[in-house]
């Protein structure tokens, strides 16, 4: 059984290169911003959403449904994505 796990696909496509395109090797992702920055907006955009949802809960739904949909967009414009299967190689 092979090992079908991001890594070891990024590992295998980084060894063979892409196909099709002579001369061309992927290189890792490498995120824009920092894991600083990214962990802030991080908590500030779950702060946010936990905001939203006692809006939607105990005030106006309307306005609890802007700030989630509002922080989602923001934490993915940085790149942030909460993934446990990442932080297993860490």
């Amino acid at each position: 059984m092979t090992d079908n796990t991001p890594d070891t696909q990024l590992e295998e496509i980084t060894e063979i290169g892409t196909p099709n395109i002579p001369g061309h090797t992927a290189t890792p992702y490498t995120p824009v911003f920092n894991d600083t920055v990214r962990t802030v907006i991080y908590v500030v955009t779950l702060v946010a959403s936990v905001i939203g949802l006692g809006f939607m809960s105990f005030g106006s739904p309307g306005i609890g449904g802007f700030i989630s949909t509002a922080a989602g967009i923001i934490a993915a414009g940085f790149g942030v994505a909460y993934n446990p299967v990442r932080m297993a190689g860490k």
